[in-house]
């Protein structure tokens, strides 16, 4: 127990080396650029990208980032303080769960030392200020109470479920809908019986679903074309021709089971353990939860989906590699080789902190080296606009600097920030990073030819 502990520990430790300093990555730079322009101009419910409405995400999670910044300022680690502690909102409700399923603290806190380690949670979204484990918790959260739900039908969890599910709504937009549904499809074929879906409780629990996302989208500028672009985000995948579907459905599982190493491997090595001994068993908590992830799994296997949307049925998946790993764990060999290799994991991952994000900091191609050249050639009080969202994080770096956000289109900007090799005025700098473009920094023609008069 009190390794487990210790190695749980050890894991939310491991985030922490040079968090702070490491430079913006995927999606990281969009989240936190949405939400600056969102806390300066003051506009919560409808969000802006370089001074033009964005209509592709709900702006839960930017209004998380603002709420943040309030605390700890404007910088890599804001969103990122988002994402963690969402982890540990996960974490507490997994153990919780897993405890009320089983009766068995060990086991439900190998639940959690294996969430934290899933590649996918230890390496990318478990801390990266991108939207996928905030949406995890509130996915997972309205799975519990639609579990609770099923067990108990009291009003508490009919609501709770709804509830959760337009809080859901307000983080990812349609997907949260889909998994609501989804899993009391799930509950009902288990139980045979569908009330979770028709019964008038039903409808109040979709009822409430419903409100909060409402009252956002009545708030925003153009409720229809948001609307509508919601329902692309979700659905463009779905009706994708440009992909081979048998192809991904071949795929995308060796996909999830890549992107949950090192534990899917070593659920792997349990179950031969366990079948070695004649210990395996598949108790029915454990099939109600798989039913719950396989039919929830089915649009992704179809669809052409990036490992990372399945991250909301991590915890689900946990919870069955931890029953199953904690019975292999009574066989001292299985032993060895599970404590070996999530130490071993922790190790790298602390490594990886200390070493790979200054190294990628510090590289030429780095958007935050790129910025700083940038901002030590012009000068931040004048107008500077950027023509390049494909390169945000470049311009949020220069907003932050400036205090004010970037925007697209400036009539007066002295300074443009562009990636096409039709410009107006002098190129002052141009870096080369590998792309099918290059980033330059343009000086306006008409203030060039008045410096040169």
């Amino acid at each position: 127990m009190r390794l487990l502990i210790l190695l749980i520990l050890g894991a939310f430790l491991s985030f922490l080396p040079n968090l702070d300093t490491y430079e913006f990555r995927n999606e990281e730079s969009l989240r936190t650029a949405i939400a600056y322009e969102m806390f300066k101009n003051s506009s919560y419910a409808q969000p802006y990208l370089l001074g033009e409405p964005y209509y592709r995400k709900p702006p839960l999670f930017n209004w998380l980032i603002v709420l943040y910044s309030w605390f700890l300022g404007w910088s890599e680690i804001t969103g990122r303080a988002v994402s963690l502690t969402f982890l540990v909102l996960c974490s507490l409700l997994l153990v919780t769960f897993t405890q009320y399923l089983f009766r068995d603290l060990k086991l439900s806190l190998l639940s959690v030392l294996i969430f934290i380690t899933l590649g996918n949670v230890l390496f990318f979204y478990g801390y990266l200020a991108e939207i996928d484990i905030t949406f995890t918790f509130f996915v997972f959260s309205l799975m519990v109470c639609a579990y609770m739900w099923s067990q108990k039908d009291s009003i508490f969890w009919v609501l709770a479920t709804g509830f959760l599910t337009g809080l859901g709504a307000l983080t990812k937009g349609l997907p949260s809908y889909a998994f609501y549904g989804l899993t009391l499809l799930a509950l009902g074929l288990y139980k045979k019986d569908f009330s979770l879906v028709f019964s008038k409780k039903a409808m109040l629990s979709h009822l409430t679903s419903l409100l909060l996302p409402t009252f956002w989208l009545l708030d925003t500028h153009d409720p229809a074309l948001y609307l509508k672009n919601l329902f692309y985000e979700s659905f463009s995948r779905v009706t994708d021709d440009n992909f081979s579907r048998w192809h991904h459905m071949i795929i995308f599982p060796l996909l999830t089971f890549k992107d949950t190493l090192p534990n899917s491997l070593l659920f792997l090595i349990a179950i031969y353990f366990l079948l070695k001994y004649n210990k395996l068993e598949f108790p029915h908590p454990l099939r109600k939860l798989f039913l719950i992830f396989f039919v929830n799994y089915l649009p992704y296997l179809i669809s052409n989906s990036a490992g990372r949307y399945i991250l909301p049925l991590y915890p689900l998946l946990v919870i069955v590699f931890s029953y199953y790993i904690s019975r292999a764990l009574e066989n001292v060999h299985y032993k060895k080789i599970f404590y070996t290799t999530v130490g071993l994991t922790l190790i790298f991952r602390v490594l990886y902190g200390f070493f790979f994000f200054p190294y990628y900091n510090e590289r030429e191609g780095s958007r935050k080296v790129i910025a700083t050249k940038i901002m030590r050639v012009i000068d931040l009080k004048k107008p500077i606009q950027c023509e390049c969202p494909q390169e945000l994080s470049v311009c949020l770096y220069i907003g932050l600097a400036k205090g004010e956000p970037l925007k697209r289109n400036i009539p007066d900007a002295v300074y443009s920030i562009s990636c096409t090799e039709k410009t107006k005025g002098e190129t002052l700098l141009r870096f080369n990073i590998n792309r099918s473009y290059y980033i330059n920094l343009v000086k306006s023609p008409l203030t060039s030819s008045s410096q040169h008069e």
